[in-house]
C-alpha cells in the first residue's frame, strides 16, 4: 500500500499535534496515570499520541517526520524510539512506553503469519486471548492467504479485524 493510504489518519494526527502544541504544556504524569488506570487499548494509545505530542511532535519534530514512510513492523518501532532517545529526546520510562504502544498500535503493522502474540495486541489491538486464538488456529492450519482466511479464526473479534485491517501483511 501506498502512503497516500494513510493520509487520512495522517491529517487526523496533524489536526491532534496542533491541538496539544495549542493547548499548552501537558501533565506527562497524570497522562500515564488515567491510561494505566483506565487499562484500555484505546486510552492507553490516547495517552501515547499525547505524549508523542509533548515529547516527539513539539520537542524535535513534527509529525509528519513521524509517519513520513509507510507502516513498519512493530519491533522496528521499538528501535525508533530508542534511537530517538539516543538522540537526546527527554522523556521518563512511562512516557517511552506510551509512545512505542501509541506508535505500534497507530502506525505498525503485522505480519500475520509470522507474528507473536505481543505484536497482533500491540498493532491490531486484539484481546490476548483471541491474538493466542490467532497463532493456535495458524499453526494448525497453516498460512493465512488473505483477509477471508484470517477471520475464519473462532472467536476472534472481527471488527478489531476490519479496523486495522491495512496494517495486516500475509507475508
Amino acid at each position: 500500500m501506498t502512503a497516500l493510504g494513510h493520509i487520512p489518519n495522517t491529517i487526523r494526527l496533524v489536526h491532534r499535534a496542533t491541538q496539544l502544541v495549542a493547548a499548552g504544556a501537558i501533565a506527562l504524569a497524570g497522562i500515564a496515570a488515567t491510561a494505566s488506570a483506565a487499562g484500555a487499548a484505546d486510552d492507553i494509545a490516547a495517552a501515547g499520541e499525547q505524549a508523542a505530542g509533548v515529547v516527539c511532535a513539539s520537542e524535535c519534530h513534527g509529525w509528519d517526520v513521524i509517519f513520513a514512510g509507510p507502516r513498519q513492523q512493530s519491533g522496528q518501532w521499538d528501535f525508533v524510539v530508542s534511537d530517538m532517545v539516543g538522540r537526546g529526546a527527554q522523556a521518563n520510562d512511562e512516557q517511552l512506553r506510551l509512545i512505542r504502544h501509541f506508535l505500534k498500535r497507530t502506525w505498525g503493522e503485522v505480519w500475520i503469519n509470522s507474528a507473536n502474540a505481543q505484536d497482533l495486541v500491540a498493532v491490531l489491538a486484539l484481546p490476548d486471548k483471541d491474538a493466542e486464538a490467532v497463532i493456535a488456529y495458524r499453526q494448525e492450519h497453516g498460512r493465512f492467504a488473505d483477509l477471508a482466511s484470517l477471520k475464519k479464526v473462532p472467536g476472534v473479534d472481527l471488527a478489531a479485524i476490519d479496523a486495522q485491517a491495512d496494517a495486516i501483511v500475509f507475508n
